[in-house]
Formats: C-alpha cells, structure tokens, sequence
C-alpha cells in the first residue's frame, strides 16, 4: 500500500487545487456541454423540413396515398411532415419557397391506378443535395408502401437488415459526444496538471522527490481522471435527459470503454503537459486538438462512405491510423447495437496506446529532469 501513497498524495494535492480555480471546472465542463448543445441545433429530425401536397383527386385512392405519407417514419420521426393538402395553397408554399418539396397527385390518380399507369409528381427546390436525396427515396419508399397496401405491388423488395432495429441518429451521435467529453476531460485535466508544476515553479521539488516518474504520471493521471468525472458525469445526464440516449450493450463492456477512453486521453495529456510547461499552450492546444480528433475519429464512418476519391481518401487513412478512431468504433458496437465482434481488437487498440502514452510521459519527465529552466 505504501507503493501507492505518493500517488494518492499527488492526486490529492491536484484535486485540492482544482477546487479552488473555478476557470479550470469552467474549461474542463463547458466545453463538452457547448458540443451537445451545438448538435443539438444542427442534428435535426428527419421531419424538420415540411412538404406540401397538392392533392387534386378526391378520389378515395388518392386520399390512402396522401395517408401513407403522412404516415411512414423511420425510428426517431415521420418521413414527411404535410403541412397542407389544398392544391392552390401548396402551389402557394412551395413558390414562395417556404417548403423544399411539392408533391402533386393528379385528377387522374385513380382513373390511371387501374390501369398501372398512376403518376405522383414530386417537385424540389433541390438547394441542399442531402435534402433532395430524402425526398426523392422517401417518396419512392411510400410509392412502394401504397402498392403493398392495395395488393398490387409493381416491385417487390425483400429487405434482410443487420440490426433489429435502425439506431436513431440522436443516439449515433450521443455516443461519439460521449466519447469525446471523455477524450477531452481526461486529456486537459491531466495536461494543464502536469504543465501546472513547472507554471507554479513547483517542477523541481517535484522531480527532485524520492519517488519513481512513474509514480508521478500515476498521480497526475488519477487526479485528471478523477475531475474529469464531474464533466463526463454531466455530460451522461445531460444526453439522458435532453437526447434521450438509450444504450443498449452491456453495461460493464460501456463501463470498460469509457475507463480505457479516459486512460487514452489522461496519458496525451500528461505528454502534452510535459512536452509544453505551459498552461495557455496546453489548453488551446488540446481543445483544438480533441475537437479535431472528435472530426476525424469520431466520424470515420461518415469520411468512408465519401473516400471514393480526392482528398478525403486521404484524410479517411489518417482516420484509420489513430487508435482513437477504434475507440469510436467500438463504443458504437456496443452503446448502439450490443454486439461485441470487433470489441477486443479495438480495445486492444485503444489499451495499448493508452499505456505507450503514459510511458511517453514518464520517459519526457524523466528527460525533463536534467533539462530544468532557469529558476528552477
């Protein structure tokens, strides 16, 4: 036990000076709850955007296709939020461009049904690619239902999903923001700790301890973890309560990321604290440097399915080689689909980079030793 007091007794210091430097709680929470909050205005549900419908057969065919869109919806929301069928104020909406889409069903809609001939007309202000893309598939997914529904189906599509379910884009992007806030806590926690010794002047006295480097990463390293609870803490209740994040893996497998995640980022930043001694330095570099992993690991999958050519090829392989990326990946398997094919070899991944980064940061304060500055 008495192997571990100066660990304990580092931590201890640390935490006692984190509580009374308000501006450090700020940094080390705000930020993760300033990302949910921005995703939050820009991760819409699919029926943000409404359409109209020119409805101009009273036909009662006519009638169970404008039910069918007005209907169909995915795992988080309908497809198609109607905001009118009235053909003369639809027309009016969609030229006045307060709508992306106008969907037009004809007199003739019931009249050309029985002969297989029926036609819907779907009209776009096709300013956003993504946009356009939903509202063409989702129309051609309700003309497909509707010919379910009345038993003359002019394509049959047998579909054999993956998962039992599709995972709402809410929780997609609940787990990436989970993970984050974990990345960055730990890793500013633990670096503005490290870089804090050699801002207050206190690095030679520390170095000139009798006790082992690695001793003092561990402490550095559990008092960064320790404060970084309060950020992931909040950052959990919050996407609880305001996403509505319902994991579904195990408990202990998402227990186990979220450890290995914040041991990941507490080893960074130790290294980056001991290869900075300087405060302002590891603060604006580590914020910019988790939000640019959360960017590139945290969307890996989303870079992929563009990496056909130019530089997002590029920028995918970066993706592919940071074990940060397989963190992602694996708190995806299991926070959203409770599958734990690929969990070992990610977490491996995440585990033994976690460890060179604390190795990292014991070798650098090992050399930092005989590299003190002056006044110290």
């Amino acid at each position: 036990m008495k192997t571990f007091e100066p660990v304990f007794a580092l931590a201890w210091k640390d935490w006692t000076l984190f509580r009374r430097q308000p501006f450090l709680v700020m940094v080390s929470v705000i930020m993760p709850l300033v990302f949910i909050f921005f995703y939050a205005i820009i991760v819409p549900t699919s029926s943000t955007n409404g359409v109209v419908v020119a409805l101009e057969s009273e036909a009662a065919e006519a009638q169970a296709f404008v039910t069918v869109l007005e209907t169909i919806r995915s795992q988080e929301a309908v497809y198609y939020r109607v905001e009118t069928t009235d053909p003369i104020r639809a027309r009016q909406i969609f030229e006045a461009r307060r709508a992306f889409g106008l969907i037009v069903i004809p007199a003739d809609f019931a009249t050309r049904l029985k002969n297989g001939e029926a036609l819907v007309e779907l009209h776009i202000h096709n300013i956003n690619a993504d946009y356009s893309k939903n509202l063409r598939l989702r129309l051609d997914y309700a003309v497909r239902e509707f010919s379910q529904q009345i038993g003359a189906p002019t394509v049959a599509v047998q579909e054999t999903p993956w998962l039992t379910h599709d995972p709402k884009m809410q929780d997609y992007i609940s787990t990436s923001l989970l993970l984050f806030a974990c990345l960055y806590s730990a890793m500013l926690n633990t670096g503005l700790q490290v870089a804090g010794e050699w801002n207050d002047r206190t690095v030679k006295s520390l170095l000139l301890a009798p006790v082992s480097r690695w001793a003092i990463v561990a402490g550095k390293m559990l008092a960064g973890l320790g404060q970084s609870l309060l950020s992931v803490g909040l950052v959990v209740l919050v996407l609880l309560t305001a996403f509505h994040f319902r994991p579904v893996g195990s408990g202990w497998a998402m227990a186990g990321i979220v450890a290995v995640v914040m041991l990941l980022g507490a080893g960074l930043g130790a290294m980056v604290g001991v290869a900075s001694k300087n405060t302002l330095a590891v603060t604006s570099g580590l914020i910019a440097a988790s939000i640019l992993i959360f960017l590139i690991s945290g969307n890996e999958d989303s870079v992929r399915g563009l990496a056909w050519s130019g530089p997002i090829v590029a920028l995918w392989h970066v993706s592919r080689a940071l074990p940060t990326t397989y963190a992602f990946l694996a708190a995806r398997a299991i926070f959203l689909t409770g599958n734990p094919a690929h969990l070992a070899f990610d977490l491996s991944i995440t585990l033994i980079s976690a460890l060179l980064s604390v190795a990292g940061a014991a070798f650098l304060l090992r050399r930092a030793y005989s590299h003190l500055p002056g006044g110290q």
